[in-house]
């Protein structure tokens, strides 16, 4: 079993981190007051206020906040202020004895993922997939917020992991799986295969989310995933919002509420497609990643995924 890092607390304070792209002074001083409205007390590290080209950075500076971050014992939650692009660059450059052994509350999806899967597997221990604090907390609406504050405060919480009212999570095939929750954006998990920070999904949950790709794309990297056997490993597949992913030529490019939808009919038959083969239990619209009201899900902890004709829930697993 993973660990769980130690609940935050008011008062705590919490390390703000620029791993990958770079923000602006506005973006940087939401963070800080996301953090403070939470009830922390903000350290914003030096490269929250750097940049190079699309990296918040040069890569040891990056790589050096974060180690920073882990080694102080005054810090007791790092939060990734962004995602983008440059997480994967400084994976040689974090020391992972450090990380193992000072485990913390560690929060950032979408280009986080690699962070994700390194800090699980080489360090062992529960992070968390969930708005960063560039998106303003205080902006954030009531399920969001709650269900943040529930895994960030309380991160040893039993429980139905549910979508927002009104958003049912929904079976794509039926069956019951249970393991350690992980995966993340589908992208950069394909980015990282082949290397030693590629996702381990053997008896695992596998999430899965992205925004923004071609349907071709999302193909590539799906295959890359199967041709590489993690979804043959996996005992189970959670699949995201994929917002705003869908077809680019003319006839599916006009604004119309489907094309804006989570994710289309169209890509629905494509992921049955692509997901049949391995006769797992597969989920999808679990509200993560990159939508406006999203849950914080715990990755490296055992979940429980339930998928039936009336529908889906993720449970944190009871044994």
């Amino acid at each position: 079993m993973l660990r769980h890092p130690a609940p935050l607390e008011k008062g705590d304070f919490a390390a703000l981190t620029a791993p990958a792209s770079p923000v602006s002074e506005t973006v940087l001083s939401a963070a800080a007051d996301s953090l403070e409205f939470l009830g922390l007390k903000p350290i914003v590290m030096p490269s929250c206020r750097m940049a190079d080209g699309y990296l918040a950075g040069s890569d040891a500076q990056r790589a050096e906040d974060l180690n920073r971050a882990f080694a102080d014992p005054a810090i007791r939650g790092i939060f990734c202020i962004r995602g983008g692009y440059g997480s994967a660059r400084i994976l040689p450059l974090l020391d992972m004895e450090v990380i193992r052994n000072n485990p913390k509350i560690f929060i950032g999806y979408s280009d986080i993922t690699a962070l994700h899967t390194a800090f699980n597997q080489i360090c062992g221990f529960v992070t968390f997939h969930g708005p960063m604090p560039g998106e303003n907390y205080a902006l954030l609406d009531v399920y969001s917020l709650e269900s943040l504050k529930r895994l960030l405060f309380f991160p040893k919480a039993e429980g139905e992991i549910a979508n927002p009212p009104g958003k049912k999570l929904q079976t794509l095939f039926a069956g019951q799986a249970e393991g350690i929750l992980t995966g993340g954006n589908l992208t950069v998990l394909q980015s990282t295969l082949g290397s030693r920070y590629e996702v381990d999904t053997k008896g695992k949950i596998l999430f899965l989310e992205d925004t923004g790709e071609s349907p071709y794309r999302l193909d590539r990297a799906l295959t890359s995933l199967a041709l590489a056997r993690k979804l043959r490993d996996c005992s189970g597949i959670l699949l995201g919002t994929f917002t705003n992913c869908r077809d680019s030529s003319p006839e599916h490019t006009a604004a119309s509420p489907q094309n804006c939808a989570a994710m289309d009919s169209k890509l629905k038959e494509r992921f049955c497609e692509l997901l049949a083969p391995w006769e797992k239990p597969v989920a999808f619209h679990m509200q993560a990643g990159h939508i406006a009201s999203q849950c914080t899900l715990p990755f490296g902890a055992r979940v429980f995924l339930n998928a039936s004709k009336q529908g889906a829930s993720l449970f944190y697993a009871k044994k």
